[in-house]
């Protein structure tokens, strides 16, 4: 009861706050698993996108992000922890790998499963190359991807800010999309998170660089260009 009342508390504050435009969140379904595959501008887009739908979406988070110390920290965990931030503790590939173990155990329970294909928040406000995570879930459990388009969220925190900004933001959720096929077949997890990552690319009408975002952290960070107004 007191992560609902939470959840909602914060929600209806984003809401006033922020203002956000969201479409399409009926193709959430309104039962049974999914996942909920989005591109990451932003630290808060989790949270909107936990905000913005009618069911709790589980989000991988660091460990520490729940084991705060002080009134701060313990505060944060517990706002993390009302979201349905799950933490994983490991580093690296091991991390990785824990990742998508939580992830089907999840999705097994028929709860909804948000990732960002991505891995990292984009350095340029672009679209960038999915990792296959994404592709090996949705073949290994066969359940709907419902891919969402993010924009401007990194007007509201921008990398290397830690304080929200007040700013618009959009969040736009697309058809269900299914999979089938053996999950252990790294061709067809490649080809699989590509068609998510269009999809993706079509809802934010952000341009799309097909190289992954943490190979970019050093270069120049340019303005985002929208495509299609």
């Amino acid at each position: 009861m007191l992560r609902r009342w939470a959840r909602f508390t914060v929600s209806t504050l984003v809401k006033i706050v922020y203002r956000p435009q969201v479409s399409g969140a009926h193709h959430i379904p309104a039962t049974g698993p999914c996942i909920i595959a989005a591109n990451h501008l932003s630290f808060s887009d989790h949270v909107f996108i936990s905000l913005a739908t009618r069911r709790p979406v589980v989000f991988i988070g660091k460990a520490e992000r729940l084991t705060g110390t002080g009134l701060r920290g313990r505060l944060g965990a517990a706002f993390f922890r009302a979201i349905e931030i799950v933490p994983v503790e490991r580093d690296g590939a091991h991390r990785a790998t824990a990742a998508l173990d939580v992830a089907q155990e999840v999705l097994a329970q028929g709860r909804v499963f948000g990732i960002h294909p991505e891995g990292t928040r984009s350095p340029d406000g672009r679209v960038h190359k999915g990792k296959t995570g994404v592709g090996f879930l949705a073949l290994a459990t066969g359940v709907p991807v419902i891919p969402c388009g993010l924009t401007g969220t990194d007007r509201v925190q921008p990398l290397g800010t830690t304080v929200p900004r007040v700013a618009r933001f959009a969040m736009r959720f697309g058809e269900p999309m299914t999979f089938t096929g053996p999950a252990a077949d790294p061709r067809l997890r490649r080809t699989v998170t590509d068609q998510i990552m269009r999809e993706i690319q079509r809802l934010s009408g952000l341009e799309y660089v097909d190289r992954y975002g943490n190979k970019d952290k050093s270069a120049p960070v340019e303005p985002a260009t929208r495509i299609g107004g």
